[in-house]
């Protein structure tokens, strides 16, 4: 498969990592025409976001990060609509170990955020899988499940007032970057959010300093291949000077 042709305006090649916020499942026009209910969308959502992780990786993509539930989501959702999310996301842990790529050995998974506020069996799951996969590569697929922004600043400076850490006189940002726990992985290059909100919601907040970011009003559910193509070549085209 090629890359997408953007004209004649290109600036950059193909981006290293691509974070995504799939938002506008519980809003998603078709399942509320039909009457269905409010984890259809969720379903549906899923699909696409299998859809659009293959797109990316047949890309070159090597870094993909999904915004599965925000802290709050799992804070703050019904149990009811939880508990559908929590079967999907076991289903995903499931899908992906299965998965070709993953199975051998070019793709690492790995899921972050706060477990505690998960259930039992599916933090066991999401932990092993990270395990199961940490000596893969070069490719990595990252899911903040209860993950924020500011949980994950606060993981990195727990770790330093707990006196766990041996730091030198001087902390700079990239050492402090590196005490996240996605500080492991490259800031992500573009960040493409669905479901018409202009925001980013917690997600990233330390990593996205310096991210291009593409918004759309398409609700998650109907993102196609081909409005992928066009954030991909929405990224191409712009010029990042990183202060320069």
């Amino acid at each position: 498969m090629g890359y997408p042709k953007c004209g004649s305006m290109l600036k950059r090649g193909m981006p290293v990592h691509v974070a995504i916020i799939p938002d506008g499942n519980r809003r998603w026009a078709w399942a509320r025409k039909h009457g269905l209910p409010v984890w259809r969308g969720h379903y549906e959502g899923y699909r696409v976001a299998k859809m659009v992780l293959n797109e990316l990786w047949d890309l070159g993509v090597k870094y993909v990060t999904f915004y599965g539930l925000s802290r709050e989501n799992c804070i703050r959702r019904g149990r009811d609509e939880l508990q559908k999310l929590y079967s999907l996301l076991g289903m995903a842990v499931d899908d992906l170990l299965s998965d070709e790529r993953v199975s051998e050995g070019r793709v690492r998974v790995y899921f972050v955020g706060d477990m505690s506020l998960l259930p039992s069996w599916l933090s066991s799951k999401m932990l092993q899988a990270n395990e199961a996969t940490v000596g893969n590569g070069p490719s990595v697929v990252s899911i903040g499940v209860c993950y924020g922004g500011r949980w994950e600043v606060l993981e990195a400076v727990r770790k330093i007032v707990s006196g766990s850490l041996e730091l030198g006189r001087e902390l700079d940002e990239e050492g402090f970057r590196r005490l996240l726990p996605l500080g492991w992985l490259p800031e992500p290059d573009l960040i493409i959010r669905t479901g018409g909100e202009l925001r980013l919601s917690g997600f990233l907040l330390y990593h996205a300093a310096y991210s291009e970011l593409y918004f759309t009003k398409t609700l998650w559910p109907d993102f196609g291949r081909d409005e992928l193509y066009e954030a991909i070549c929405s990224f191409r085209v712009r010029e990042r000077r990183f202060g320069r």
